[in-house]
């Protein structure tokens, strides 16, 4: 090589190396999160060919295809001088959080509440409140306060129509609890919590008649926000099996509402210790029922019939929501955390998934379910889970220009989801608790405002925070750097101990927050391709032969004989040699990764001896073949049973309920049963198709002590029993069934 060689040689090195190393400088160039699938930059996000760019803290443009357009692009339109104002180093987030801003702004009503989304109108209890807590009281506690008001009926918290018309087979209302409770500590308004406490007690008290279970010490009812019945159980349950069942998401809610109850009525000086017990035994039932030890978080629910099966599926809301509210220990809390399947779309409803069930709560991601996922991994300081759940959020909100309501699993796409909606208020309030729960860390007390920062190191820079109200003080905020704890703490250039502020402070100040540059306790994540469980089986009896249909992919089966695990087999049969006392039988299909199906619809075996059936009308003066309950006739309903010998029986009623349908409305039906002068419970008949008053199922059982002889019982319409309709609550009662489990 010659000298002009050498030289040329030299040159390319120094000014091409120097020229890769300014691109790498260049601040667009700047990675926050990579994966196989996008990466988001400091101003922009590519996902393949499609692209959304941050023109400015304004601006955003993206070739994501939607309604036949090559390009979208959103610029800020509205005045956001009344919301605290957030600025970074990344042109990306600010560009984002004014969007989700604006979203908000657009989904305020003419009557000062909050629209659920473009799509839907008006409040629902559970949308409001879970967007309250995320972030909305932080933004915008008056219209919170009305938006909840507006869900409160008979001085009682509304359960939105829903499964079998609504409570108690949907129980998850007493969410509002927890947003009335984030409200009063934000704001301190005591005239707000002495409002809200009588509500939530009044709601309580009658969920402790209708669905709490004191033997089980669970509460009753649907998962919370999985309200779509053939979305999220086995296509054979029932509203009845629904109401029967046991929900983690559901226990989560109830446990937490407990708590707020607690804390409410100690500042109000009142007699809490009802609640406290309860409480306790909720928690101590949720840890010791729901646990799953092989895979070391929760499960789903609790369902079957005579006896109940634990879902082996994770359910994504309710495990954050227990290591959000302290239902699990320390360390169960960094396990489900750890070991929660997730994706690399973001966390799904649900893992595994359901199979021939179009993607709604099936095979999708909900990005509020996701913010409450980052706040629990943020909690335990699992830096991965947090990255890729922030990342997930930011990625579907600027691709598409809005807050989605869902998208796929598989391809991050919302356009193939059953149901769909734009800037859906719960999607934006999970957007902004990106910002105020985890970047910015904020925490709440009744006597202080606590700064929690997470900053991945790739966030790291600075975070300003202005204009932000906290009763009443009002704080501009200043965050350097990255970590998950602070290093020091200013206010107005004096230094504190405590990252705090206190509820009297008052006036206008300066807050900076240096953190520790460094991340303590590193802990993994379970990613997962996605999966689809095996079908569910359908299981019959004949002859004394239980058989099932063969399960595609299907490696064998499980057969369970009241509620534990009897035999696995790969065939598709099992014989039965004896029949007497009842017993309960089902199927359960585990694929080759070790997979579950739901069980089969369980079959209750015995000799015709255990089983009676009486007719109601007997003890009426009625000509009809059924016996009418309704607000005005039979208030009051009496019959008796003559018992052969004393022992356990199972009774239940076939009943017609053709108020509405079987999937909405409000007009489930429900009264009090009591046998022998002692109150059982709740019977509880959900609606069963509309105007239908022919079509007869079960309601829920009992079962009771009988003495030999006479026994007597009251069917009876109590305060308590008021469905969410409190006009129509009407049932036509055909036959008493009677079977006797024991002697």
């Amino acid at each position: 090589m010659n000298k002009t060689q050498l030289f040329n040689t030299f040159h390319f090195i120094l000014f091409g190396g120097l020229i890769i190393l300014l691109s790498s400088c260049n601040p667009e160039n700047i990675v926050l999160f990579q994966s196989k699938d996008f990466t988001i930059f400091s101003n922009r996000i590519e996902q393949g060919k499609h692209k959304s760019i941050a023109k400015n803290n304004e601006t955003l443009i993206s070739n994501y295809p939607y309604e036949n357009k090559v390009e979208h692009k959103w610029e800020l339109q509205r005045n956001l001088s009344n919301y605290p104002k957030y600025e970074s180093n990344f042109e990306i987030l600010n560009a984002i959080y004014q969007l989700s801003l604006e979203e908000l702004e657009f989904n305020i009503s003419s009557d000062s509440i909050f629209n659920t989304g473009e799509k839907w109108q008006g409040v629902w209890t559970r949308d409001i409140s879970y967007s309250t807590i995320l972030s909305l009281a932080i933004v915008n506690p008056e219209l919170c306060m009305k938006s909840l008001l507006k869900k409160v009926k008979n001085s009682r918290i509304v359960q939105d129509t829903g499964t079998g018309g609504s409570w108690p087979v949907s129980s998850d209302r007493m969410i509002w609890s927890t947003a009335a409770w984030e409200i009063y500590l934000y704001t301190g308004d005591k005239d707000w919590l002495r409002r809200v406490y009588f509500i939530i007690k009044n709601s309580t008290d009658d969920d402790l008649n209708v669905v709490w279970d004191y033997k089980k010490h669970l509460f009753k009812g649907e998962s919370s926000f999985l309200d779509w019945r053939e979305q999220s159980y086995p296509k054979w349950m029932e509203p009845i099996d629904i109401y029967n069942s046991y929900s983690l998401s559901t226990q989560a809610v109830h446990y937490r509402s407990l708590q707020v109850l607690i804390e409410m009525g100690k500042l109000l000086n009142k007699d809490v210790q009802k609640y406290q017990h309860i409480s306790n035994a909720l928690k101590k039932s949720i840890n010791e029922k729901f646990w799953l030890k092989d895979q070391n978080y929760f499960g789903a629910y609790l369902y079957g019939k005579e006896h109940l099966h634990l879902a082996e599926q994770s359910e994504s809301l309710g495990e954050a929501l227990c290591v959000l509210w302290d239902i699990a220990d320390n360390n169960k809390q960094k396990l489900i955390v750890s070991n929660t399947p997730q994706t690399s779309f973001g966390i799904p409803c649900f893992f595994p998934q359901i199979p021939h069930i179009p993607p709604y709560h099936n095979q999708a991601i909900w990005p509020f379910v996701q913010a409450y996922w980052i706040n629990a991994s943020a909690k335990v300081n699992n830096v991965e889970s947090m990255k890729l759940g922030m990342a997930n959020i930011f990625r579907s909100t600027a691709l598409f220009l809005t807050n989605k309501e869902n998208y796929l699993i598989d391809s991050g796409d919302f356009s193939k989801t059953e149901i769909n909606s734009d800037r859906q208020l719960w999607s934006i309030a999970g957007t902004l608790s990106i910002f105020f729960k985890n970047l910015l860390g904020l925490h709440f007390t009744n006597e202080q405002m606590e700064f929690h920062p997470k900053i991945p190191r790739k966030y790291k820079g600075k975070q300003v925070f202005r204009n932000l109200r906290y009763r009443n003080a009002i704080l501009d905020i200043e965050i350097l750097g990255f970590g998950n704890q602070i290093e020091s703490y200013f206010i107005d250039g004096v230094e504190y101990r405590q990252a705090i502020i206190p509820k009297d402070f008052e006036g206008k100040h300066q807050v900076k927050i240096m953190m520790n540059n460094q991340f303590n306790n590193l802990q993994k994540i379970n990613l997962q391709k996605n999966h689809t469980a095996p079908e569910t089986p359908a299981i019959t009896y004949q002859q004394k032969q239980l058989q099932w249909n063969e399960i595609e992919h299907a490696d064998h089966y499980k057969v369970y004989r009241n509620g534990k695990l009897f035999q696995e087999s790969q065939a598709n049969t099992f014989q039965l040699y004896e029949i007497g006392k009842p017993v309960e039988y089902y199927v359960q299909a585990i694929d080759s990764s070790g997979y579950s199906s739901f069980i089969s619809k369980p079959v209750f075996v015995f000799d015709s001896i255990f089983h009676r059936e009486i007719e109601p009308e007997i003890f009426s003066e009625t000509k009809k073949s059924y016996v009418k309950l309704s607000k005005k006739k039979n208030q009051t309903f009496y019959f008796q049973i003559i018992a052969p010998r004393a022992g356990t029986y199972k009774i239940d009623f076939l009943y017609a309920n053709g108020s509405g349908p079987i999937n909405t409305d409000n007009k489930c039906a429900i009264r009090s049963f009591w046998a022998n002068n002692t109150y059982q419970g709740s019977l509880v008949f959900p609606q069963r198709g509309k105007g239908n008053w022919k079509d007869y199922g079960y309601s829920n059982a009992f079962e009771v002590a009988l003495k030999y002889g006479i026994n007597y019982f009251k069917i009876s319409f109590e305060k308590y029993n008021e469905n969410m309709n409190q006009h129509i609550n009407l049932v036509h009662i055909d036959k008493v069934r009677i079977i006797r489990i024991e002697s």
